[in-house]
């Protein structure tokens, strides 16, 4: 799509990262039974999310199912994490959960089975999704929000060069805290390109 400086904006779907440790990939049925067991059955996991977690597998696949369903939408973003050295198993997965190609802004949201929390997998997976963003879609603003209470997130996003905006009072919900504010972080093309300036 073209912004209104006639940049355009070149989607090319959820294809396939690679980084050190990681392998970024799209969704597969077969992933039912390690995303269920790895976060989406974890209240723990999931308590800042706007979701709540699965109850049984069937949540699960039929989530897969919608996602799945996207992949042919260039403009559709939903990776799967995957540790290289953990066979092809996803252990979270990190995706485009809002955007604006008119100002060719996007937002990220991502989420992490706790085995593997603190360990900066999170980090290494935001970052080549940034580095994917700015570099070959042509993206300027990539953001993030979270709760509060969910200050880890915003390590995770300061770790990648993203920038506190502010916060945006009662203006958003999550199952387990009901309305609640929202943290803000972004970080433009600018800043991205200051960060790799060397």
């Amino acid at each position: 799509m073209i912004s209104e400086e006639g940049v355009i904006v070149e989607h090319k779907g959820t294809k396939k990262i690679e980084t050190k440790r990681l392998s970024l990939r799209p969704f597969t049925t077969d992933d039912a039974n390690s995303m269920y067991n790895n976060w989406a059955n974890n209240p723990e996991v999931t308590k800042y999310l706007s979701w709540e977690f699965h109850e049984n597998i069937d949540e699960t696949k039929q989530l897969l199912m919608n996602w799945i369903s996207e992949y042919k939408n260039m403009a559709y973003y939903q990776w799967a994490i995957v540790m290289k050295e953990e066979s092809n198993e996803p252990v979270g997965s990190i995706s485009v959960v809002g955007k604006n190609d008119l100002v060719k802004s996007l937002a990220i949201g991502y989420c992490i089975g706790k085995q593997w929390w603190n360990k900066g997998i999170t980090s290494e997976a935001l970052a080549a999704i940034v580095k994917f963003f700015f570099e070959e879609v042509k993206v300027n603003r990539i953001a993030a929000n979270f709760l509060p209470e969910n200050s880890n997130s915003g390590k995770v996003l300061s770790k990648c060069g993203f920038k506190y905006e502010g916060t945006l009072r009662e203006s958003t919900w999550s199952h387990s805290h009901g309305i609640s504010d929202s943290v803000i972080y972004s970080i433009l093309k600018k800043d991205y390109d200051d960060l790799n300036h060397d």
